[in-house]
Order: C-alpha cells, then sequence, then structure tokens
C-alpha cells in the first residue's frame, strides 16, 4: 500500500514526462523499493485529473442498522433470552446481536451472580472432583493396557 506522499510524487512526476515506465524508475531510485504497478499509477493520475485530490474514495459498504431496529432486537432477546439465535437467523439480527449488543452466540443465559458464600463451596468440590478422579485412577489403572 502506498502512502500518500508516494502517491503524490508518482502524479507529479507523472506530469512531468506523461511516462509510466519513468516514473517507475524514479520511483524506485528515490524510495528504495518496489514501485507501483502501472495500472495504479494510471488510477491515480487518472483520479488527480477528475478530483484534483489523492485521498481514498469512501467505499460504499453496508447501510447503517436504524436505531429503532436494534432496539426492537434488544428487547425481544431480552423478554425471551432462550430464544436460539441461529433461529432468528437473518444477517441482520446476528451482526446486530454480536456488533452492536456484544451478545454471545448460540443462546442468550440469565445467570446468577456469585456470592461470597460461594467461594468455599467451590473450591470444596473441586478438591472432592480431584480427590475422586485420582482414587478412579488408581483402580482402574490397567483398563487402558
Amino acid at each position: 500500500m502506498s502512502s500518500i506522499q508516494e502517491k503524490a510524487y508518482c502524479v507529479f512526476e507523472y506530469a512531468k514526462s506523461s511516462s509510466v515506465t519513468f516514473v517507475q524508475r524514479h520511483f524506485r531510485t528515490k524510495f528504495r523499493k518496489e514501485p507501483p504497478h502501472r495500472y495504479n499509477i494510471s488510477r491515480w493520475v487518472k483520479q488527480f485529473d477528475d478530483t484534483a485530490c489523492l485521498c481514498k474514495n469512501k467505499s460504499p459498504g453496508r447501510k447503517e442498522t436504524k436505531p429503532e431496529v436494534v432496539e426492537r432486537i434488544h428487547d425481544f432477546f431480552l423478554l425471551s433470552p432462550s430464544k436460539s439465535t441461529r433461529r432468528a437467523g437473518s444477517e441482520l439480527v446476528w451482526r446486530v446481536l454480536r456488533k452492536r449488543l456484544q451478545f454471545k452466540p448460540y443462546r442468550y443465559q440469565m445467570v446468577q451472580a456469585l456470592k461470597p458464600t460461594d467461594k468455599p463451596l467451590r473450591k470444596n468440590f473441586c478438591v472432592k472432583f480431584q480427590k475422586a478422579r485420582r482414587e478412579w485412577f488408581r483402580e482402574h489403572t490397567g483398563v487402558y493396557r
């Protein structure tokens, strides 16, 4: 990708010489890198002749989703969180949920907040689970050999 200075240099050199090959040779000596393709230089010259600017044109892209639509989708999934986003499915709904509302895919789920009393219970569960796993492997060491 060429910088705006490199594009301007190419257009300026082309105005002096009217030769793309000449521009490429001088570009290589000045910037010490591979010159742009002749098609790009011609395109920049044409763009400068037409608009007097080397700025990048705004790409068309997608049209922005209306806030009313975003609000409607948001309300729908908040009222019924067990609905599947794949079933809701259309590209618009999926894009709004993921990009604008930061909902995670497949299913929006309600979860409970952890309380300070939950930490010791979770730790006890993990310790018991690890102990049970070790005992099971001691008993079944020869099963998979």
